[in-house]
C-alpha cells in the first residue's frame, strides 16, 4: 500500500519531544562509549584510552587521509581545504539512499528537489533551478559533470550506485587551480570499491515507500594469481511514486491532483578492471522521471509530461609510482550524455513540445607528483578535452516546427602545478595555479594558495584562498539562439574569491572539533535578461553575491563503533549590489547524527536529525523552517554474510517546501512525508 497522499498545511515547528531526542540520543552515546570500553572478546584487542592522553599523544592516531584536495594522499589536517570524510559505514548506519541524502548530512550542505532534480546549495548558495554547475563531482577522479547543462547528477541520476562507494571526500572551497571548470564551492569525489573488497558474489534487495524497488547485482575478485581486479555491477531501480499530489494553483485542473505522475526508472552498471598498473573502468545510467508539477508552462495532469538522462563513460587509467618518490597518472576517457523531455503545451492547439539534447567528448589528462629536496613536494600537470558533438535542438512534434537546431564542438586545454613548501618542521605552504583555454571565449587562469600550520599533534589551523570559475555551459551559450531569443557573444565564466579560516583538533575523549570562518565573493553570475532594444531574452553575466559566515562541528568516534556528530552553519548570502539576502538562502543549518552499537557491533540503531532555517522564494515570499528525524536500525556482520536495514525517513512526518524556479507556477514544491525502506544484503 502507498503512504497517504501529500499535501501541504504550515510547517510543524520543532517539538520539545524532537529536542529531548537529540540530547538524549548524545547523552546515550557517551554513556555507551564510556561502558564498552572494557572488551567484549578476548580475541579484540584492548581499544585505547582516548580520555587519558595528552594531544600529543592523540597525534599519534591515524587521521582520516584524503586524495582529491592534492591528487595525492595526505591527511585530512594537512590538506589545503576543509575536509569531510564519509566512508562506506556511515553511509550504512544512517541509511543514506542518494549522494543527496549524504551531502544533506554534511555540515554546511543543503538539497532542494522540485520533483525532477536535486539542486545542491554550499554555505547559503543554492539558485532554485540551477543544474549544479559550481559542484563538481568526480568518480575517482573522472569528472561526471556533463556539458551541455553542467548537471551534478545527486539523486537516482547518479551514474554509481551509492553501494559501490568506498568513501566519499568532500573538498570545501575553490578547486579550480587542480580540476578546472565547476570546481567553484567545492570538489566531491566517490571512491568506488574494488573487486577484492567483494570477493564475491553480493546480491542486494530494497523495498520502501511510494511503492520503491531497488535490486543490485555484484560481482567482485581479485585474482591472486595473476594480480587481476575485477569489479561488475548492475542495479535497477523503480518507483510509482506518490499516487496523488496535490497543487492548489492548478485547482481548475482535477481539482489541483496529479494522479499517477511521479513514477521514476534508473536501470545502471558500473564495471572496473584493474592489472599491473592498469585501471579500465566504466558506467551507464538509464533514467526516466514523470513530472507531476507542469513546469515550463506543460499542461497540467499529463502522463506524457517526462524528462530522460542517459550518461556512460569509459576510461582506461595508468598509475605508477617509482623509484625516488615519483608518481605519474595518465587517464583517457570518452564519455557521452543525451537528455530528452516530453512537454505537452496547449498553445493552442494542444502539441508535444520536446527538447533532444546530445554531447559526447573525450579528454586525456597526465599529471607527475615528486619529491624535491625536502621541502618541496610538486604536481604538474596538463588536461587536453575535445567535445565532439554538442547539439540542442527543440521542436514541435504535430504539427512540426523547429525552434532550434545548434550543432557545435569544442576544444580545451589547460595546465596546472601546485608545490607544497616545508617552511618550518610545522609550517607548510601550499601554492597552485591552473590556466584552462576554450576555444569560445579565451582564457582563464586561477591560482590558490594555503598556509598550514600544525602547533599541536593532531590539529591544524589553516588560511586559505583561492580563486575559480565555472565557464558558460552550452544551454547558455547556445539555447537561447531560438527565434524568440539571442545568443551572447560576450558572455564571460562566473568567478569566485574564496577565503577561509580552519581550526581543526583532536581531542581527548575520541573527539575532533572543526571550525572555520569564511568570506565568498562572486563575481559575473550568469542569468536570463531581456535586451530592452528588441525585447529579446539572453545570457548574461549580471550579478554579484557575497556569502560570509561561519562553522562549527564536533564529532565522536568510540569503542565498539559508537559514533556521533553536530555541527551549526551560520551563512549570510546577499546580492552584491541590492544587499538583499537570496532566494533559497538559509541563515542557519543545525545537524546531528549518532549511532550506537546494540549486540556485539552487529546492531546498531542510528538517529539523524537536520534543521534549516526559513527561506525567501523567487517570488518574494517565505517558507517555514523545518526539523527531520530519520532513524534506521540495522544489522552488519550477520551469520551468512548477510546485512539488513530499516529506515523511517521523516520520522516526525514534517510538512516541509523548498523554493523553486520561476519556471514553475508554483513558488515553492511540497517535500514527500514519513516513507520507509527495508533493505537486504547477502554475499555469497
Amino acid at each position: 500500500m502507498r503512504p497517504a497522499p501529500l499535501i501541504s498545511p504550515p510547517p510543524r515547528q520543532p517539538t520539545a519531544a524532537l529536542r529531548l531526542w537529540t540530547a538524549a540520543l548524545f547523552a546515550v552515546a557517551a554513556h555507551t562509549a564510556a561502558a564498552q570500553s572494557v572488551p567484549a572478546t578476548p580475541a579484540k584487542p584492548a581499544e585505547p584510552d582516548f580520555t587519558a592522553m595528552s594531544l600529543e599523544e592523540l597525534g599519534s592516531f591515524k587521521v582520516p587521509t584524503v586524495y582529491g584536495a592534492s591528487k595525492h594522499e595526505q591527511k585530512i589536517t594537512e590538506a589545503p581545504s576543509a575536509v569531510s570524510i564519509l566512508t562506506r559505514e556511515d553511509l550504512q548506519l544512517y541509511g543514506h539512499r542518494t549522494l543527496g541524502d549524504v551531502l544533506r548530512s554534511v555540515r554546511g550542505f543543503y538539497v532542494t528537489n522540485d520533483r525532477a532534480y536535486n539542486y545542491t546549495g554550499l554555505r547559503g548558495f543554492n539558485r532554485p533551478g540551477d543544474f549544479g554547475g559550481r559542484v563538481l563531482i568526480n568518480l575517482d577522479g573522472h569528472r561526471l559533470n556533463e556539458p551541455l547543462y553542467d548537471s551534478a547528477f545527486t539523486d537516482t541520476d547518479l551514474l554509481l550506485d551509492l553501494d559501490l562507494v568506498e568513501r566519499i571526500e568532500i573538498i570545501r572551497g575553490p578547486g579550480s587551480s587542480l580540476y578546472g571548470n565547476n570546481a567553484f564551492f567545492t570538489v566531491i569525489n566517490l571512491v568506488t570499491r574494488r573487486g577484492g573488497d567483494v570477493q564475491g558474489t553480493e546480491v542486494s534487495a530494497a523495498a520502501g515507500g511510494f511503492d520503491t524497488f531497488t535490486g543490485r547485482l555484484t560481482y567482485g575478485q581479485k585474482f591472486r594469481d595473476h594480480g587481476a581486479e575485477l569489479l561488475v555491477s548492475g542495479t535497477w531501480f523503480d518507483s510509482a511514486g506518490h499516487s496523488t499530489l496535490h497543487y492548489p494553483e492548478f485547482a481548475a485542473i482535477n481539482g489541483g491532483r496529479a494522479v499517477g505522475r511521479d513514477g521514476a526508472r534508473a536501470p545502471s552498471a558500473y564495471v572496473s578492471l584493474s592489472y599491473g598498473d592498469f585501471t579500465l573502468s566504466g558506467g551507464y545510467i538509464d533514467r526516466l522521471k514523470d513530472l507531476p508539477t507542469a513546469m515550463y508552462g506543460t499542461i497540467f495532469n499529463d502522463p506524457r509530461t517526462r524528462v530522460r538522462d542517459v550518461r556512460s563513460y569509459g576510461e582506461l587509467k595508468y598509475a605508477r609510482t617509482f623509484a625516488g618518490d615519483w608518481a605519474v597518472q595518465v587517464r583517457a576517457s570518452l564519455d557521452s550524455y543525451r537528455f530528452e523531455d516530453w512537454l505537452p503545451i496547449d498553445y493552442p492547439p494542444v502539441t508535444l513540445n520536446r527538447d533532444f539534447a546530445e554531447a559526447r567528448w573525450g579528454t586525456l589528462e597526465a599529471f607527475a607528483t615528486t619529491t624535491l629536496g625536502r621541502r618541496h613536494r610538486l604536481t604538474v600537470g596538463g588536461e587536453f578535452r575535445r567535445d565532439f558533438d554538442l547539439d540542442l535542438r527543440n521542436f514541435d512534434v504535430a504539427p512540426p516546427v523547429s525552434y532550434l537546431d545548434v550543432e557545435r564542438r569544442e576544444t580545451s586545454f589547460a595546465f596546472y602545478a601546485q608545490d607544497e613548501i616545508t617552511l618550518l618542521p610545522r609550517l607548510v605552504l601550499n601554492a597552485g595555479v591552473r590556466h584552462d583555454r576554450f576555444g569560445h571565449f579565451g582564457g582563464t587562469t586561477n591560482p590558490r594558495g594555503a598556509l598550514v600550520y600544525r602547533p599541536w599533534a593532531g590539529g591544524s589551523v589553516k588560511l586559505l584562498h583561492g580563486r575559480a570559475f565555472r565557464a558558460p555551459n552550452e544551454y547558455e551559450e547556445s539555447y537561447l539562439g531560438s527565434t524568440a531569443y539571442k545568443t551572447n557573444p560576450d558572455l564571460r565564466p562566473e568567478t569566485i574569491q574564496s577565503s577561509e579560516l580552519v581550526f581543526e583538533q583532536g581531542l581527548p575523549g575520541g573527539l575532533h572539533a572543526t571550525a572555520s570562518v569564511f568570506f565568498n565573493h562572486l563575481e559575473g553570475l550568469i542569468g536570463q535578461t531581456i535586451d530592452p532594444r528588441d525585447r529579446l531574452n539572453y545570457f548574461a553575466n549580471l550579478d554579484h553575491v557575497d556569502s560570509r559566515g561561519f562553522e562549527v562541528e564536533l564529532e565522536g568516534r568510540w569503542a565498539r563503533g559508537a559514533r556521533g556528530r553536530l555541527s551549526y552553519t551560520h551563512a549570510h548570502a546577499t546580492d552584491g549590489q541590492a544587499g538583499t539576502t537570496l532566494s533559497n538562502s538559509p541563515r542557519h543549518l543545525v545537524k546531528a547524527a549518532a549511532s550506537l552499537p546494540l549486540w556485539r557491533e552487529r546492531l546498531f540503531a542510528s538517529l539523524e536529525l537536520q534543521g534549516m532555517s526559513r527561506r525567501q522564494t523567487e517570488q518574494g515570499r517565505e517558507v517555514g523552517a523545518f526539523w527531520l528525524a530519520h532513524f534506521t536500525l540495522g544489522g552488519r556482520k550477520l551469520p551468512g554474510g548477510f546485512e539488513f536495514s530499516a529506515s523511517v525517513y521523516n520520522l516526525f512526518d514534517q510538512r516541509y517546501r523548498d523554493p523553486v524556479s520561476t519556471d514553475f507556477v508554483q513558488d515553492a514544491i511540497p517535500q514527500d512525508g514519513r516513507s520507509f525502506r527495508v533493505k537486504l544484503t547477502g554475499k555469497f
